[in-house]
C-alpha cells in the first residue's frame, strides 16, 4: 500500500547541476544526487526528462537515508519533492532552449559525458 504524500516529512527540495564531465573525474557528493549522459544541445526538456526517470528508478546516489528502499513515507515525500524541484527547474538564461552548446560533439574515445545534478534542501 503506498504512503500517502506528507509534505511537512521534507522540505521543499532544489535541483542543482553540479558539474558535467566524464564519470571518471567525477568525485562524487555526500548529498543525494543523480547523473545523466547529455550531448551537445541537448534540450532543457529532455534534461528534465532523463532526470525524471532517474528519479522514478530510484538511481539516487549519495548517503541521504531519505532515498532508501526502506525509508517509507518519508522516502515517498523526498521523490515527491524530487520531481517537484526539477519542474522547477529553469535554464540560466530567459528562452534558452538548448543545453550543453560548449561540448564536443564526441569524446575521442567514445565515452559518454555525463551531468550531474545534486538535490539539496531548501
Amino acid at each position: 500500500m503506498k504512503h500517502p504524500i506528507n509534505k511537512s516529512l521534507v522540505p521543499p527540495l532544489e535541483c542543482l547541476h553540479a558539474d558535467t564531465c566524464l564519470p571518471d573525474y567525477w568525485s562524487g557528493h555526500h548529498k543525494a544526487h543523480v547523473s545523466i549522459p547529455v550531448h551537445k544541445g541537448m534540450t532543457f526538456k529532455a534534461i528534465k526528462q532523463a532526470l525524471h526517470n532517474e528519479v522514478s528508478t530510484g538511481a539516487i546516489a549519495g548517503s541521504d537515508d531519505r532515498t532508501r528502499d526502506d525509508s517509507g513515507p518519508v522516502g515517498d515525500t523526498w521523490y515527491f519533492r524530487a520531481h517537484a524541484a526539477i519542474n522547477k527547474m529553469q535554464p540560466g538564461y530567459k528562452g534558452k532552449r538548448t543545453i550543453f552548446t560548449d561540448l564536443d560533439e564526441s569524446t575521442e574515445d567514445g565515452d559518454s559525458v555525463y551531468a550531474y545534478f545534486v538535490f539539496d534542501d531548501e
